[in-house]
């Protein structure tokens, strides 16, 4: 392994063990198991699933850096010969890479029980969405454990970080008054990931090319991006801080 390929050292951490994998997946599917099972509108289950996917991600964000810190392995990684942006780019992609499978299996239980009108563009844009929001969801949870200055905190920090995100994500509803926090959220790729899991359980799956474009370009970035820091690491840091 190359000095400073934090990517690669946390992608390894973080896959090589079967049985913390397999309590990801399944503490997902429980949760989510009403949702796909339980007869209820297309809206509540939708909004169920989307809650639990924030959930699962975002403490398992903030819980996994605040872990890093209190272990003081943090501290070590910042003493690597790698810039603090391509740290913090190696840590949270690979936090989110992480987060992917438990969030991919609960969308299959999903789709193959629920979904009504499944196809080909319609899954992109799942997809697409999909990887947007663990991004956006896995930096919010990395940025509330490093202001927490305690797990207590991070806990406390991280409830009230997702009861906003879900108040303005439109997954829980709210009076007319306060309709307004939701046209201020709408947009956000977990507001549009709700959208299209409802949209694939109610005949109604219409997809714009924008989202079309925009998804795969999203899902391009992600996966060049992962291998590049992968094959890549910091080899060019520590070249020159050999050469130092």
């Amino acid at each position: 392994m190359m000095p400073g390929n934090v990517f690669r050292l946390q992608m390894t951490e973080a896959f090589s063990g079967r049985r913390r994998m397999a309590l990801r997946v399944w503490v997902s599917g429980l949760l989510a198991l009403p949702f796909i099972l339980v007869a209820m509108p297309a809206r509540a289950q939708a909004a169920g699933i989307v809650m639990v996917i924030v959930f699962t991600a975002f403490f398992g964000a903030a819980v996994s850096h605040a872990r890093l810190r209190a272990d003081l392995r943090l501290s070590r990684l910042q003493l690597l010969p790698t810039s603090r942006a391509t740290l913090w780019l190696d840590l949270v992609l690979a936090s989110m890479l992480a987060r992917v499978v438990p969030a991919v299996v609960v969308l299959c239980g999903f789709v193959a029980v629920n979904g009504r009108v499944v196809t080909a563009v319609s899954l992109i844009r799942l997809a697409g969405w999909l990887c947007a929001s663990l991004l956006l969801l896995t930096a919010l949870g990395s940025v509330i454990a490093r202001l927490a200055r305690n797990n207590a905190e991070v806990h406390l920090f991280g409830a009230l970080t997702c009861a906003v995100i879900a108040f303005v994500s439109g997954v829980t509803p709210l009076p007319d008054r306060l309709k307004w926090l939701t046209a201020a959220g709408r947009g956000n790729p977990i507001w549009l990931l709700r959208s299209s899991l409802t949209g694939l359980t109610t005949e109604a799956s219409h997809v714009r090319r924008e989202e079309l474009v925009f998804s795969l370009l999203v899902i391009a970035l992600i996966a060049g991006t992962a291998v590049l820091r992968w094959v890549s690491g910091g080899a060019a840091r520590a070249k020159q801080f050999d050469a130092a």
